[in-house]
């Protein structure tokens, strides 16, 4: 008998002080930021998720920010203020292909983009040893487009501060990635790598499926144009089939069974459990859907229901098939 799921999006993370303090900006209190911000400068993953949350509540106020960090000289509003800007050109640029996306968008963009870099610069300088406007600099880097030079010199700014950023490493992943210009073999081999630097029980090792979701995507992609119903049927188990062993030590190094508290565990627990679902391997799955807590972040399964427009119909199917009623909620 198929569950209906309480499915939950756009929420793969354990903090009630972030969202305390995005209601607040919503209402209009923009300084209520600052102060969740301040409290974890000596912790970069928390530190960049809340200003993730806090980025998405402060579209359409970056100006704003940006005179009160003038004004104030506070580095978690120079933060604040440049991430805000990285959000707005997204919300212009919107998630389409670039194909699709006219010139005079492109344009908008770009120009909202370059906003973000001086204000993170403030920050960086402001707190010489935070990693996360150096983290936010390189995904400004990667919609700005500049050369593979500057966004390797970002990149070694974050490691310096932060090794094993577990939000600078997927963008970095992307970064390598082909639709980014890099390559297929180069993320590969950036995402082995994380795994083998990651200390036992940090979830970087996620960046493992991520990369092999990234080669998927494109395969399933190539199948689909190719008009190969066999192709489409099989490919994904075909694909995370064969790669399965390597996944699964990247999996045992994170040690789910003594989990470490870790703000993106959840996002984690989404790229293993799609993984595992899609290799039919029923044990491993269950043990990261139920790490879930049907708590759904867009990549991989946006990946996995390619071409179909009900993600959640999707994942409730791959779940109920390794859950049934267990981890509802």
């Amino acid at each position: 008998m198929a569950v209906a799921r309480e499915v939950i999006r756009d929420h793969t993370y354990d903090d009630p002080i972030v969202d305390i303090a995005a209601e607040e900006m919503d209402a209009g209190h923009l300084r209520a930021a600052t102060t969740v911000l301040a409290e974890c400068r000596d912790q970069p993953e928390l530190r960049a998720l809340r200003l993730e949350v806090l980025r998405d509540h402060a579209v359409g106020h970056a100006d704003e920010l940006l005179e009160l960090a003038k004004s104030a000289n506070d580095p978690d509003l120079w933060l604040l203020a440049g991430a805000s800007f990285i959000g707005e050109a997204w919300a212009v640029r919107g998630t389409g292909r670039a194909d699709d996306i006219g010139e005079d968008r492109f344009k908008m963009f770009f120009a909202t983009l370059r906003k973000a870099v001086a204000p993170l610069h403030e920050a960086a300088a402001l707190l010489p040893s935070d990693a996360v406007p150096w983290a936010q600099l390189q995904t400004t880097g990667m919609g700005l487009q500049v050369d593979r030079g500057q966004k390797d010199e970002v990149w070694r700014e974050i490691v310096k501060r932060a090794p094993s950023l577990y939000p600078a490493h997927w963008v970095r992943a992307q970064i390598l990635a082909p639709k980014w210009g890099g390559s297929t073999e180069e993320m590969m081999a950036f995402a082995k790598g994380s795994v083998d630097a990651a200390a036992p029980g940090d979830p970087v090792v996620a960046m493992l499926p991520l990369a092999h979701f990234e080669v998927f995507l494109e395969r399933f992609a190539e199948a689909v144009q190719s008009r190969s119903a066999l192709k489409v049927a099989s490919l994904k188990i075909r694909y995370f089939g064969k790669v399965h062993e390597e996944i699964a030590e990247a999996a045992d190094k994170w040690d789910v069974a003594v989990p470490r508290a870790h703000p993106r565990a959840l996002q984690a627990h989404n790229l293993f459990a799609a993984a595992f679902a899609l290799a039919d391997d029923g044990p491993r799955a269950k043990r990261h859907l139920i790490g879930m807590r049907d708590h759904v972040h867009d990549v991989p399964w946006t990946y996995v229901a390619y071409l179909k427009d009900d993600v959640e119909k999707e994942y409730t199917e791959l779940a109920n098939k390794y859950l049934g009623e267990s981890a509802k909620g």
